[in-house]
């Protein structure tokens, strides 16, 4: 196998103490009888992957007059064992209705998996009935063991897939994530018709639609239905819309990126955070990296509160000149081969991070990343980074659109497939920029509230003795979880009170003349 190691050297372009996470790796492998498709929707369980919708086209184009020829609409549902490689299809039409299976064919349509469920929406296709394309009004939940059951015994789909118009869904171009048993789906638009140089027939939503879908097992709804209307915020499409963990340790979601602002031909910067209580847009940062929909991956680092959200290759505004080491803003959106890392550090604040080393091809685009389930993860999906130890395979890079240059060149589906490996900096020891903290600094500690144990993120800018002692209210030591010299850096310790009882507990810590004390709390 051939592996390109991806060490993750940033530049920096904020004046913000970034520890390194992690450093990545992909290594290609073989699945030639794998669907080779962009824009679709996916599950998996049992070891083995559903696709159904996209398409096996590249980029859409106007050299062949329509820009989405319906021919290279996926009409299979395809069912793929990544420890095998082997495949199994199974035409849609073959068992369902044509009004049925039409939806399941399309692209670019919303989904997320839930359990046992995928959950899909809109997209747009053919119309069989009607012989025109236009954007599905169709919320479909699939079972999906029983139907990658099926597709390999090629067996009916039907049972196992139910559907319900709403046209307040009429979307595509979009995402939708779960949180809090709400669904949200924010932005997108209502396209139809043949896109031409001349003809695009297009409606932005301007709105976050949040809904509950229902499902008995026989039929589905939609219920408790809220929308909020905001031209500035949610004129979009094409983005990146992620699940993330607070620093408290709830869930919340983000909306990365998208096309195109109102008044110009350009992708949004600004990014906009999303939980139970409403949306923020978040004008003190500018996304530079990675604005349309792509392959991501996703770690929250409970030493130290960052969320990390990494984006392997894809289109951007901007990509980086390794001669000069220095961005260059294109236009034109071009596709690149930068791997980049947005951060929100615990205090809000975010930075960003281009890896100094490249993919081996201009993919990324449409692309997914399959997590590997044995990786620990939080319930939204979300890595564990605290939790991984040496290197660690966390998914497949699969699908997308393979291009030849940067821009206006021919473009391909993906035909090629990596494993990703990421492999956590050692436990207790990170580094910034240059590897040597500004600063002494004390961390609060995480989670807080905690039961039993907890962690502490500290950075002292010189070698030194370093101590520091966790005591109760009356002021007696109950652990000195440091007490040694160490040398400069950043610095993470976990330490467990379950053996004393539970209430606030203060935490100090001393070295060269720099003392802080904090507190936290153990609620058994």
């Amino acid at each position: 196998m051939k592996i390109l190691k991806l060490i993750l050297l940033f530049v920096l372009f904020c004046n913000v103490t970034f520890a390194q996470p992690y450093t990545i790796e992909v290594e290609q492998v073989l699945m030639p009888n794998a669907p080779k498709l962009h824009s679709f929707a996916f599950a998996q369980s049992g070891g083995k992957w559903l696709f159904i919708g996209g398409r096996f086209n590249g980029l859409h184009g106007f050299s062949l007059g329509i820009s989405f020829p319906p021919k290279y609409q996926n009409r299979y549902a395809w069912v793929v064992d990544p420890s095998t490689g082997q495949t199994w299809s199974v035409n849609l039409y073959s068992s369902l209705s044509i009004s049925k299976a039409d939806p399941l064919r399309s692209m670019n349509m919303q989904f997320y998996q839930d359990g046992d469920k995928l959950y899909m929406n809109g997209g747009y296709g053919l119309d069989s009935l009607k012989d025109s394309l236009i954007t599905f009004p169709v919320v479909s939940v699939v079972d999906v063991s029983a139907t990658i059951q099926a597709v390999i015994n090629n067996t009916s789909l039907d049972p196992h897939i139910r559907q319900v118009t709403d046209e307040r869904l009429r979307i595509c171009g979009a995402e939708m994530e779960i949180l809090g048993g709400y669904t949200y789906l924010p932005g997108g638009h209502n396209f139809w018709g043949e896109y031409t140089r001349t003809v695009n027939n297009q409606v932005y939503t301007n709105s976050l639609k949040k809904f509950k879908i229902a499902d008995n097992g026989s039929t589905v709804s939609i219920t408790d239905y809220t929308e909020f209307y905001d031209t500035t915020v949610f004129h979009r499409r094409d983005y990146n819309f992620v699940q993330a963990i607070k620093p408290n340790g709830s869930e919340s979601l983000t909306l990365y990126g998208g096309v195109f602002k109102t008044y110009v031909d350009l992708p949004y910067l600004e990014p906009v955070y999303i939980d139970g209580s409403g949306y923020t847009l978040d004008n003190s940062f500018q996304q530079k990296m990675m604005q349309y929909t792509g392959s991501n991956f996703l770690a929250f680092d409970s030493l130290t509160g960052k969320m990390h959200t990494t984006f392997i290759g894809g289109t951007s505004l901007y990509y980086h000149d390794q001669a000069t080491n220095t961005l260059i803003m294109d236009t034109l959106v071009p596709f690149v081969k930068d791997i980049s890392t947005l951060t929100r550090a615990s205090d809000g604040s975010s930075s960003e991070y281009i890896h100094s080393l490249k993919l081996p091809a201009l993919i990324g685009t449409n692309s997914v990343i399959i997590m590997e389930p044995s990786v620990p993860q939080y319930s939204n999906g979300v890595i564990k980074l605290a939790s991984l130890t040496g290197r660690t395979m966390i998914g497949y890079l699969f699908g997308g659109i393979r291009a030849t240059f940067p821009n206006n060149s021919q473009t391909f589906p993906n035909d090629r497939i990596y494993k990703v490996y990421i492999t956590r900096s050692p436990f207790g020891i990170t580094s910034n920029g240059n590897g040597i903290p500004k600063q002494f600094s004390l961390g609060q500690n995480f989670p807080n509230p905690f039961n039993p144990t907890t962690q502490i993120h500290f950075d002292i800018p010189s070698a030194g003795f370093v101590r520091i002692t966790v005591f109760d209210i009356l002021g007696r030591i109950v652990s000195e979880p440091v007490k040694q010299e160490l040398n400069a850096g950043s610095y993470s310790v976990e330490f467990d009170v379950s053996e004393h009882g539970s209430g606030v507990y203060y935490y100090r810590m001393e070295a060269s003349g720099f003392a802080q004390t904090k507190k936290m709390v153990y609620i058994k």
